[in-house]
């Protein structure tokens, strides 16, 4: 309880005693600003797509990894974990050489492929550059989901799929009527997580963009820290103010969501 306290309840207090403190200036100033607007739409834009991307290829990992045919399984989920392990610095950078205009990888394939004309601007055009870095934030979220989902693929008992089988039911009627159920509760605390994740996330825009160009990608943590860069401690707080209610009002949903699931289970 003192541990929670310290790292969780103190700071949150600190946060908003202080925006209570200046008669909420800093929200004012906050809300006031001629892009917040678009900051939000940036954050949720983000949010949706990384938490959509991941749940997508984690789920698709984690099934294939339990086909029978796939040998050397351990081999290949231990590979497929790296982008999950590494710093988050090292991949952020890794792919901002990789999506650089001039010499990425990615463009020079694309390009030897015939698939594009000329390189895209991956990290400096404003109309792509958010689904980028989102692919970034899906390319290290996506292995967790996958373990998570892995192990609770594990715990079904194989009689369900037999049974299912001598009924005659499919690929996709099992994946509907018993995979999809059994991992029901899996499927939100993924969900939660990666929502967490990417309401928080930093270091992988602002090694890419810092934010650009033109605040194209500058979601919720960007504005925070450029208003700590600034030395704007009202604004720091209102900001900090504004994520924690969201984020809890996404922990509010999940636990009711989970206490329907038990409620219907028992």
């Amino acid at each position: 309880m003192i541990i929670t306290a310290v790292l969780m309840v103190i700071p949150i207090v600190t946060t908003i005693v202080r925006v209570i403190t200046d008669r909420g200036t800093g929200l004012r100033r906050f809300f006031s600003l001629p892009d917040v607007g678009q900051v939000f739409l940036n954050t949720l834009s983000w949010t949706v797509g990384s938490v959509v991307g991941a749940m997508v290829i984690g789920y698709a990992g984690a099934l294939v990894l339990q086909s029978k045919r796939i040998r050397l399984v351990g081999v290949w989920r231990s590979l497929l974990m790296i982008p999950w392990i590494i710093p988050g610095v090292v991949g952020a950078t890794v792919w901002r050489w990789t999506l650089s205009t001039d010499y990425g990888v990615l463009n020079q394939t694309l390009l030897d492929l015939g698939l594009i004309g000329e390189p895209v601007r991956w990290l400096s055009d404003p109309g792509i550059v958010l689904w980028a870095v989102a692919l970034i934030q899906i390319w290290v979220t996506a292995p967790f989901v996958m373990l998570m989902v892995s192990a609770a693929l594990a715990t079904i008992p194989s009689e369900r799929y037999e049974a299912a089988r001598l009924d005659g039911a499919g690929g996709v009627a099992i994946l509907r009527h018993i995979v999809l159920p059994a991992i029901r509760s899996t499927t939100g605390i993924c969900a939660l997580t990666l929502a967490i994740w990417a309401l928080n996330s930093f270091t992988i825009i602002w090694v890419a963009t810092s934010g650009g160009p033109a605040g194209a990608s500058t979601i919720l943590p960007i504005l925070l820290y450029q208003a700590f860069q600034n030395g704007d401690q009202t604004l720091v707080s209102a900001v900090a103010l504004v994520q924690v209610f969201i984020g809890a009002a996404f922990a509010v949903f999940f636990a009711r969501t989970m206490r329907t699931d038990l409620e219907d289970q028992t």
